[in-house]
Order: C-alpha cells, then sequence, then structure tokens
C-alpha cells in the first residue's frame, strides 16, 4: 500500500540514488580532466630522469624521482576512482577467455621483482603442481588483482622480510595465494577490510597515501569470476590474502 509514510520513504530513496549520482558523476567527470594533465607529467618526468633532455645531477635525479613517485601515486588513485565507478554502474566490461594462471602470475611478479629488490624483500612463486589447467578469465583484469595484491604485500613488509604467491588446485577450482611477512592487519580491522576506501590503522602509519580501493576492486573482479577472495592475517606477522577462480564446466 502506498502509505504517506511509504510515499516519503520512496521519495527519500528516490533523492538519494539521485544525489550518489550526482556525486558519481562528479567523481567521474574530475578524474578524467586530472589524468591527461598528469599523464603529461609522468612522461616529462620520465624524459629528464633518463637524461634525454639533458645531463643531470644525482641529487637533481633523486629530487625527480620523489615528483615521479607522488605523480604516480596521483594516477594510480585517480584509476581507482575511476575502476570503482565503472564497477557499481556496471560498465567494467569483461573479456573471458582460456587462460594459464600460472603465465600471468609469474609475468606478474617478474614486473614487481625490482620494487622488491630495493626493499631487500625476497618475492617467490610457486605452482603445486605441472600441468595445472586453464580457467575461464579476463587476462587483464585478474592481473590487475595479481598485481595489486603483491604491490600491498611489498609495500606493507619491512625490510629484509618476504612475499610468497602460490598456486594450486583446490577441489573444482585453483587457489591463489599472497603471503607476506609485513605488518599484518590488526583483528578488529579485518572484517573491513574489503569495504570501499577502507584503510587499516596501521596501514595508514606506515604509508600515509593510498585510496582504501584496491581490495575493494579485487574483491569485485573475482566474484565477477565465480570465484571468492578472503584474508587471514595477524598483526606484527603478515597477511595472506587469497582468491579462488572455478574450472570452467563441461
Amino acid at each position: 500500500l502506498l502509505t504517506t509514510e511509504n510515499l516519503r520513504l520512496l521519495n527519500e530513496s528516490k533523492g538519494f540514488k539521485k544525489l550518489e549520482k550526482v556525486k558519481s558523476d562528479f567523481i567521474t567527470t574530475v578524474a578524467h580532466q586530472l589524468r591527461t594533465p598528469l599523464t603529461r607529467v609522468k612522461w616529462s618526468f620520465q624524459s629528464v630522469i633518463s637524461g634525454d633532455a639533458g645531463k643531470i645531477s644525482k641529487e637533481q635525479k633523486e629530487n625527480l624521482q620523489t615528483g615521479y613517485e607522488a605523480n604516480e601515486t596521483m594516477v594510480r588513485l585517480i584509476n581507482d576512482l575511476l575502476n570503482i565507478d565503472k564497477l557499481e554502474d556496471s560498465y567494467f566490461g569483461y573479456n573471458f577467455e582460456s587462460v594459464f594462471l600460472e603465465k600471468i602470475i609469474s609475468k606478474t611478479v617478474q614486473n614487481f621483482l625490482f620494487m622488491a629488490k630495493k626493499k631487500k624483500i625476497r618475492v617467490e612463486f610457486y605452482v603445486s603442481q605441472e600441468g595445472m589447467p586453464e580457467v575461464m578469465a579476463d587476462l587483464n583484469k585478474i592481473g590487475m588483482v595479481i598485481s595489486n595484491l603483491i604491490d600491498n604485500a611489498i609495500n606493507y613488509t619491512p625490510e629484509g622480510g618476504k612475499v610468497d604467491v602460490s598456486l594450486e588446485k583446490l577441489g573444482d577450482c585453483v587457489m591463489v595465494k599472497v603471503k607476506d611477512t609485513g605488518i599484518g592487519i590488526p583483528q578488529e580491522d579485518q572484517s573491513k577490510i574489503f569495504t570501499r576506501f577502507f584503510r587499516a590503522k596501521n596501514a595508514v602509519r606506515v604509508k600515509t597515501e593510498g585510496s582504501g580501493l584496491g581490495v575493494y576492486i579485487a574483491k569485485n573482479i573475482i566474484e565477477a569470476h565465480g570465484g571468492k577472495m578472503g584474508v587471514e592475517s595477524e598483526e606484527g606477522k603478515g597477511t595472506t590474502f587469497y582468491f579462488t577462480i572455478p574450472f570452467p564446466k563441461e
């Protein structure tokens, strides 16, 4: 029945949705406007750092590198905001194909070896058996998930630590784990870790910048693949993020 109270609640609901749409459109517009100039700044930094614009001193190179990394942080934040907008508006198109996860993970791990070496962190990749079956997945989106988890593991692991990435069969699916010896997640924060914009208190202390969107986006991607994502952690001892992707049915 459309009582006066029900009509009031309906109008409030419509108003809330309209406000959410306005907010989402504003974020998308600003993010798009910022991404282009920041990309140009990125290439300018790279050109000077690499010496294309002339010889620079060691001190100048270090200062430019600091600016470059700050710019990269902004670019990542903008990309996260755009991705979250696409996810929530169901525009995050997927291109599923038959892929070997082992190849995707191996390539992604290689991309992070330089970053890990700078922090004296050992990164290793283990496959439980040979001939791991293919799964139906979006190559780019799964690469995004694995990159996010390894990036977090390295960022929140102190120098001299270790990050283990593993791939194994588990029943009718494959399971990927990214395990680190880092700062861990406080018990009271673990239930909120997959929430939009949430960052654990100790993570904010270690790395002040960050959107709190990475694992939220990753979880949505995995669920779109019919899989599940979870986390196990102990503060001060490390964290393991894991996800599953089911084998294709006959």
